[in-house]
C-alpha cells in the first residue's frame, strides 16, 4: 500500500535581524540540524519560535516587532513562518509601528529551548523551580482501556470476595460448632483464637493427609476427661519383695556341706524331728538351768532311766547333726516367710491393676498404657521357692550327702517380679499424675483439636478451596493487566509527569549527585538541600545540563491530552554553553533517544522507540559549535543528510545541504576567504587571521612557532614572505584592538593569510572554495 510522501520542512523569514530574507528548505526528516556562525541571525530565528511558543500559551507577545523586526526594514515589517509543505505550523507577521503582532499557530505546539527561556524559567528564579502546575492531561482513549480494566478487575474481586466470604462464614461456624460447642474449647485459647479462613489456605497448598487422631476421637477423649471421678480410686504403689532375708549363697554352702550323724538313737531323733521345737526347748531349759525336774510335767529327771533319755536329747542337741539341720531349718522358714509374702504381693498387683484400668479410660494420654498383675511373675516365684524347700528337705534326710540349689534361679525370679513391681508403679505414679494435671492434658488435647479441625475443614472443602483460589489467581492476574496499563498510563498530573521526566534526565546526566524531591519540587545535592541555594551551588555547565533536562520536562506543561503529544515541535537553540565533553556528548545522546509514547511518557530509552506507539518528536537544532554539530552528526542525532549550514552574502540568506564535519579552522579559513573575496569584514575576521595563522603555524612547522611572534619572523627570514598587514604584525606582538580594524587592513590581512596558507597547506583552500561555490 502506498502512503503519500511526508513534505519537507521550510522556513521563510524577512527582516529578522540580520536576516533580511530567508526562503529555505529542510528535510522531511522530524529531526534537523542547522549550523550557523556567530552573528549570522540563528539568535533572532529561535527567538521568532520563541514566541510562537508564548503565543501558543496565550501569554504576551507584543513585543515581538520591536525585538525582532530589522532596523534595515523600510517600512518597518518583518515577517517569520515556519511550514511543512504547504501548510504553515506558525507564522509570525510584525509591524514596528504601533508594535503590531499577528502570530498564527497551527495545530503545533512549539517548545523552544533559548537564552529566554533559562532566563525567565531559572535564572530569574535563582534555578528554584516552580511547582504550582495546576494543568491535568486527558489521557484520551487510554481512560476507556483503564476504565475497562478497572471495571474487571472490580468484577474479579467481587468473585473472589463472594467466594471468600461464603467459604469463610462455613469455616466459621463449623468452627463454632465442631470446637467450641462439642469440644468445649474456650474462644480465648491461643490456637482457636488464630484459626482463620487466611490461615488456613497459607498453610495448605496442596490438599493434606487425614489426621492419624479424628477430631471426633479428641472430642471422645476430651469426654473421658470430663468422666474423671470427684474422688478418684488411684492405683497405689507396691513395695518390692525383699531380696535380703534369703542368704542363697550361705544355703548353697550349707547345702553342699555333708555332716556325720549322730550316735543317738533313731528312735529319739524321730521323736525330736517329730516334735523338734518342744524337745529342743526343754532340754535348752533342763541344760541351762540344771534341773532336776521336767520343766513340763515337773517329775523328777534324776532317776537312771528317765534322766539317761534326757541326757540323750540335750546331747542329740549339742551333735553338729542338730546343728546342720537347725541351720536348713532356718533356711526353711525363711523361705516359707518369703512364700508367704507373694500372697499379699499378687493381691497388691491385682487390686492396683484393676483401679489402673478403670481410671485410664478418662485419661486418653494414659487409655493404651497397661499395667501387669504379675501372675507370671508370682508364679515362677512360687515355683523356685518350692524347688529350694525340697532341695533342703532332701538334704535334712541326708546329710552326709553333698546337695545343690535346683535350676531354677530364685534371685532372677524375685527380680522379675520386682522389675514388674517398679514398672506398675512408674506407670500408677504417671497416670495419678496426669489425672491430678487434667487440666493440662485438656489443653494439649484442645490445641490438638484445633489443629486437626483446620486439616479436616481444608481436606472436606478442598473443591470449595481450589475454586477460591482460582478467583484470586485471576484477581492478580487482572490487578497485573491494570497495573501494565497504568504504567504505561502516565498520571494525568502534569506536575507529576514533569517531576517524574525530571528526575529520568538528572539521573542520566549527574547519577545521584543531584536528585529532585518530587514532592517538595525541590532541587537537592544528594540528600542534602542546597543551603546556599542553586545559584550559588551549581557550576555554570551544571546549570545548562539541568536547564536542558528542565526543558524537556517542561513539555508536559505543554499539552492538554495525550493526543497532544504528536503536536509538538521542539526547537534548540544552542543547548551547550560552558560544558565539558561529557555535558556536549550526554546532552546529544538525549536528544539522539528523546522518544514519547502515545501515553505521553518522555524517555531516553532507545529500545521503546518504534515510530507507533513509541515516537521521536519533531526538532530543530540550532547551534554555532560546531563541536556540538560534529558531536550531533557523528552520532546521528539527525540523518546524515538532515544537517544545514545557514549562509548569508551579506543581502540574504540560505540553507546549505552539510554533511560533513566542521572544522573550527575551516569555518574560519572560509571567513577569510570570502572576505579576501569581497565580503565586507566583521568582528570574526581579526580572530580568525589569528587562529588560522597559529594553527598553520603548530601544524606545519611547530620548530618555528613557539608563538605568532616566531613564525612571522620565521616566513619573513626563511620562506621570503613578508607580511605587511599591521593587523597580523599588531597580533603576533600580543596587542588587542580596542575597536574594529580598518577594513582596508583586515582585507589584506585575508589576502596575506591565503598566501601563507597556499604555501603550507595545500588543498586546503581548493576545500574552501568548493564548498564556497556549493
Amino acid at each position: 500500500m502506498n502512503t503519500v510522501p511526508k513534505p519537507k520542512f521550510s522556513v521563510s523569514a524577512r527582516y529578522l535581524g540580520p536576516v533580511f530574507t530567508l526562503d529555505g528548505e529542510l528535510t522531511k526528516s522530524n529531526q534537523n540540524l542547522v549550523f550557523a556562525r556567530n552573528g549570522i541571525g540563528k539568535s533572532f530565528l529561535s527567538r521568532a519560535f520563541r514566541y510562537l511558543d508564548l503565543y501558543g500559551q496565550q501569554e504576551d507577545v507584543s513585543g515581538a516587532a520591536l525585538n525582532l523586526v530589522s532596523d534595515e526594514s523600510t517600512d518597518g515589517s518583518g515577517s517569520f513562518a515556519f511550514s511543512r509543505g504547504t501548510t504553515a505550523m506558525g507564522t509570525l507577521d510584525l509591524q514596528k509601528a504601533g508594535d503590531a503582532v499577528t502570530a498564527t499557530v497551527n495545530d503545533t505546539i512549539f517548545h523552544v529551548f533559548s537564552e529566554d527561556f533559562v532566563q525567565e524559567e531559572l535564572r530569574e528564579r535563582k534555578y528554584e523551580l516552580d511547582g504550582e502546575i495546576e494543568n491535568q492531561i486527558a489521557v484520551d482513549s487510554e481512560n476507556i482501556k483503564l476504565d475497562d480494566a478497572k471495571k474487571t478487575l472490580e468484577e474479579a474481586r467481587a468473585k473472589a470476595s463472594e467466594a471468600y466470604n461464603t467459604l469463610d462464614d462455613k469455616f466459621t461456624a463449623a468452627k463454632e460448632s465442631e470446637l467450641h460447642e462439642k469440644a468445649g474449647i474456650n474462644k480465648q485459647l491461643r490456637e482457636y483464637k488464630a484459626l482463620s479462613l487466611e490461615k488456613l489456605l497459607e498453610t495448605f497448598q496442596e490438599k493434606p493427609e487425614a489426621p492419624k487422631q479424628s477430631l471426633t476421637d479428641i472430642i471422645r477423649d476430651l469426654d473421658s476427661l470430663k468422666a474423671i471421678p470427684a474422688e478418684p480410686a488411684y492405683p497405689r504403689q507396691i513395695e518390692p519383695i525383699a531380696t535380703n532375708d534369703v542368704d542363697l549363697d550361705a544355703l548353697a554352702a550349707s547345702l553342699e556341706r555333708p555332716t556325720s550323724p549322730s550316735s543317738v538313737s533313731e528312735a529319739i531323733k524321730k521323736k525330736i524331728d517329730a516334735h523338734h521345737g518342744f524337745y529342743e526347748e526343754g532340754a535348752k531349759i533342763i541344760r541351762d538351768e540344771h534341773r532336776t525336774v521336767c520343766p513340763f510335767c515337773e517329775q523328777g529327771i534324776t532317776d537312771p532311766d528317765p534322766k539317761a533319755v534326757i541326757d540323750a536329747y540335750i546331747e542329740y542337741f549339742e551333735d553338729e547333726e542338730e546343728k546342720h539341720k537347725a541351720e536348713l531349718r532356718d533356711f526353711f522358714r525363711k523361705l516359707r516367710q518369703k512364700e508367704a509374702q507373694l500372697d499379699p504381693t499378687a493381691t497388691q498387683l491385682a487390686r492396683q491393676k484393676s483401679r489402673y484400668d478403670a481410671l485410664k479410660r478418662h485419661v486418653p494420654s494414659k487409655k493404651d498404657t497397661e499395667v501387669s498383675d504379675g501372675a507370671d511373675a508370682l508364679k515362677s516365684v512360687r515355683e523356685a521357692i518350692a524347688a529350694v524347700k525340697s532341695v533342703i528337705e532332701q538334704k535334712a534326710s541326708a546329710l552326709g550327702t553333698a546337695a545343690a540349689l535346683p535350676a531354677e534361679n530364685l534371685s532372677a525370679c524375685i527380680a522379675a517380679i520386682n522389675k514388674v513391681i517398679g514398672e506398675n508403679n512408674e506407670k500408677a505414679e504417671a497416670l495419678n499424675s496426669a489425672v491430678e494435671k487434667a487440666d493440662e492434658e485438656r489443653k494439649i488435647l484442645q490445641r490438638k483439636a484445633c489443629a486437626v479441625f483446620e486439616r479436616e475443614f481444608a481436606i472436606g472443602n478442598w473443591p470449595d478451596i481450589e475454586n477460591l483460589r482460582r478467583f484470586h489467581a485471576d484477581v492478580v492476574l487482572k490487578q497485573n493487566a491494570l497495573g501494565e496499563l497504568e504504567k504505561a498510563s502516565p498520571s494525568a498530573q502534569a506536575r507529576d509527569r514533569v517531576a517524574e521526566t525530571f528526575e529520568l534526565l538528572l539521573k542520566e546526566f549527574f547519577a545521584d549527585k543531584y536528585v529532585f524531591d518530587k514532592t517538595k519540587f525541590v532541587l537537592k545535592r544528594g540528600e542534602q538541600e542546597m543551603v546556599r541555594g542553586p545559584h550559588r551551588t551549581l557550576s555554570d555547565g551544571e546549570k545548562t545540563a539541568i536547564s536542558f533536562c528542565y526543558f524537556i520536562a517542561c513539555t508536559h506543561k505543554k499539552v492538554a491530552t495525550g493526543s497532544d503529544y504528536k503536536k509538538l515541535f521542539l526547537v534548540f537553540d544552542d543547548p551547550i554553553t560552558s560544558m565539558s565533553y561529557d555535558f556536549v556528548f550526554a546532552i546529544a545522546q538525549t536528544l539522539k533517544n528523546l522518544n514519547i509514547s502515545d501515553q505521553g511518557e518522555i524517555s531516553i530509552n532507545p529500545g521503546k522507540i518504534d515510530g507507533k506507539k513509541c515516537w521521536r518528536p519533531e526538532l530543530l537544532l540550532l547551534t554555532h559549535s560546531s563541536y556540538f554539530f560534529n558531536i550531533s552528526l557523528t552520532n546521528r542525532v539527525v540523518d546524515d543528510n538532515a544537517a544545514f549550514a545557514l549562509h548569508t552574502d551579506g543581502k540574504s540568506h540560505s540553507l546549505a545541504r552539510l554533511n560533513k564535519y566542521i572544522a573550527p579552522f575551516q569555518e574560519q579559513l572560509m571567513d577569510i576567504h570570502e572576505v579576501a573575496n569581497g565580503k565586507d569584514p566583521d568582528h570574526r575576521t581579526a580572530n580568525s587571521v589569528r587562529s588560522v595563522l597559529e594553527a598553520i603555524g603548530r601544524f606545519c612547522r611547530p620548530d618555528k612557532s613557539d608563538s605568532l611572534t616566531d613564525f612571522v619572523k620565521h616566513l619573513a627570514g626563511e620562506e621570503d614572505m613578508t607580511l605587511k598587514s599591521v593587523l597580523i604584525n599588531s597580533l603576533c606582538h600580543g596587542t588587542y584592538y580596542d575597536e574594529t580594524p580598518p577594513p582596508d587592513d583586515l582585507v589584506l590581512a585575508c589576502r596575506e593569510t591565503l598566501v601563507v596558507v597556499e604555501r603550507y597547506a595545500v588543498g586546503q583552500l581548493e576545500l574552501i572554495k568548493k564548498a564556497a561555490r556549493a
